[in-house]
């Protein structure tokens, strides 16, 4: 009898515990591949503060806005640069926003500049191999084409095209091509060159801020959001001084 009574207490823990597992909110967050570490580490905060599940889906921004504009789901949207938010306001998917820090564009070496790299005319010396990001893609593709169009015109940025040994989609894959010694050099968001996982084969040449000017980063809300009280939650905290130091600790100012 006693044993059938604590099979039954059990049971009803387990039945209870699966309801709550159902009941948990999760939340789905479109955020640009550069900052996908500290939005990680403040999701996770959250999570414990909410009692919810955050899912990243990470990627080049522009093609993460075309997900969330077909699929209609989602909760919160991050891309590289605040002219994605500007540009797509009119499609009225885009709510409330988080001014949460700034990237800026850099050239990005091998350890130790083997090369001697100074300026953005070493992206067109036959000398040098580089990768330059599709400006159709990634948020730092985008931003290249438009500092290298102000630094010295359209035919420059299309001779550094052209040069390219390869085209990238995004920031990571531009660093690894970095890591892998394919390239000797790139332009990619200043921030992921401090990351642990860089800072030992990358070293970073800031371009003056006339041609790279800082861009914002905004935390976007979602029209579509079924739980708009932990999307201000999120927001709040990564504005918060215990969320700027998390954005610092990852390289962003």
């Amino acid at each position: 009898m006693l044993l059938k009574t604590f099979k039954i207490f059990i049971g009803i823990l387990l039945l209870a515990s699966v309801a709550n597992a159902k009941s948990k909110p999760t939340l789905l967050f479109y955020c640009g591949i550069t900052m996908v570490k500290p939005m990680q580490e403040i999701a996770h905060i959250i999570e414990r503060q909410q009692h919810c599940t955050i899912k990243i889906l990470q990627g080049g921004s522009k093609d993460l806005y075309k997900k969330l504009k077909f699929s209609k789901k989602g909760d919160i949207y991050l891309p590289g640069s605040e002219s994605y938010r500007t540009k797509n306001l009119k499609d009225g998917y885009l709510l409330d926003s988080q001014y949460v820090g700034f990237n800026q564009a850099a050239l990005f070496v091998q350890k130790g500049n083997p090369k001697h790299i100074k300026t953005l005319d070493s992206l067109v010396d036959e000398n040098i191999i580089t990768i330059i990001c599709n400006p159709n893609s990634g948020s730092i593709g985008k931003m290249t084409k438009k500092l290298l169009i102000k630094y010295k015109g359209e035919d420059f940025f299309d001779d550094v095209f052209d040069a390219a040994a390869e085209i990238g989609t995004d920031s990571r894959n531009l660093n690894k091509a970095l890591k892998d010694k394919r390239v000797d050099l790139t332009i990619n968001w200043r921030a992921t060159g401090f990351w642990k996982e860089n800072k030992t084969s990358i070293d970073v040449i800031d371009i003056p801020e006339k041609y790279a000017p800082k861009k914002n980063l905004v935390l976007n809300m979602l029209s579509f959001s079924k739980h708009k009280d932990i999307v201000k939650a999120f927001m709040q905290y990564a504005a918060s001084q215990k969320g700027q130091a998390i954005m610092k600790k990852y390289g962003f100012l």
